[in-house]
């Protein structure tokens, strides 16, 4: 009996192991054919020693700047550049170790607001600028407005995060949004389960599962999974840096305010959903004080990807902003 036992234990072993193997095959094949479609060396600059990619479209007398959110890459303000680039500049970019562009060890609003103006400088974008950030692009963004307000015509958030979000939040609700270990993660992504994953399953449900966002984030996930972990790990210092700037003069500044009509994606309990609109309300509410020149707008339609759903409420906000 314990013989038949070993034995079968041995044929399941031999199948996991197999099932790995292919796995990584096929996830590393997937790689090398994806890093052959890897922009052109026009669309990289260099900053500090590091490639950092952006594509820039459009050729107005003033440039809309595209800041992501955590894991967010250039291609999530695609539509968007497309619209506004008959009429503005417009820049999209990698941020440090996402997509195309090279990781950094230092995680710091300082680095992220040296990058953002290097950025503009070397691929000569016009002033004034509108910012535009999306979820943690209000984090990262923070320094770099307070240190060239002189050059924003005005600043558009989107359903950004609150540095104060995570020290409001009870432990359960901080513990439901928190990922599975980065080491299990990297597993999965390094033997293919995460790109099978995401081939059955959307990565949003904000947008159809055939969305091209939903594609890209299949497609890609390798390239935005170690960035996209390393904001998540250096989140809490990255958001106690940007509430030390609580003040961004009378910069004209939109928030725009997701309604989540259809709740928080992914939420499983609906004391905790409550909690974290109630918060999340409140907070938004609370980004006003940033200028003396604010309006709020709610994305009635939307959950957090209002970039998707509702981009036609950034586009008026930004024709808003533009000098005439």
């Amino acid at each position: 009996m314990i013989k038949k036992v070993l034995k079968t234990l041995k044929i399941l072993l031999f199948i996991f192991v197999t099932l790995i193997a292919i796995g990584y095959v096929f996830e590393h094949i997937s790689r090398f054919y994806f890093d052959s479609k890897r922009p052109v060396n026009s669309e990289f600059v260099e900053v500090d020693g590091r490639k950092i990619h952006y594509k820039k479209v459009g050729n107005g007398n003033c440039t809309v700047v595209f800041e992501s959110g955590l894991g967010g890459d250039y291609l999530h303000w695609q539509e968007l550049q497309k619209k506004l680039s008959k009429n503005y500049t417009t820049i999209a970019y990698d941020k440090a170790g996402i997509m195309w562009s090279d990781a950094c060890e230092n995680v710091s609003l300082r680095r992220y607001a040296d990058d953002l103006k290097q950025l503009l400088e070397k691929t000569d974008c016009p002033k004034p600028y509108i910012l535009v950030g999306h979820s943690f692009g209000g984090i990262t963004s923070r320094l770099f407005i307070k240190e060239n307000a002189k050059d924003l015509a005005g600043i558009v958030f989107v359903d950004v995060s609150h540095p104060k979000q995570l020290e409001k939040s009870s432990s359960p609700l901080k513990n439901s949004v928190q990922p599975p270990p980065r080491l299990l993660l990297s597993f999965l992504n390094e033997i293919g389960a995460i790109r099978i994953l995401y081939a059955s399953t959307p990565f949003t449900t904000a947008v159809p599962q055939e969305h091209w966002f939903n594609k890209n984030v299949k497609t890609y996930f390798y390239r935005i999974f170690d960035g996209m972990m390393t904001e998540l790990e250096n989140d809490k210092k990255l958001m106690k840096e940007a509430s030390q700037i609580d003040d961004f003069g009378s910069i004209p500044l939109t928030i725009i305010t997701a309604k989540y009509p259809n709740g928080v994606e992914g939420a499983r309990d609906k004391s905790l959903e409550k909690e974290y609109l109630e918060i999340h309300l409140c907070l938004q509410k609370d980004l006003l004080n940033l200028s003396t020149n604010s309006r709020q707008v709610f994305a009635n339609k939307s959950g957090h990807y209002v970039t998707l759903q509702e981009s036609e409420l950034i586009f008026n906000e930004i024709k808003r902003l533009a000098p005439k």
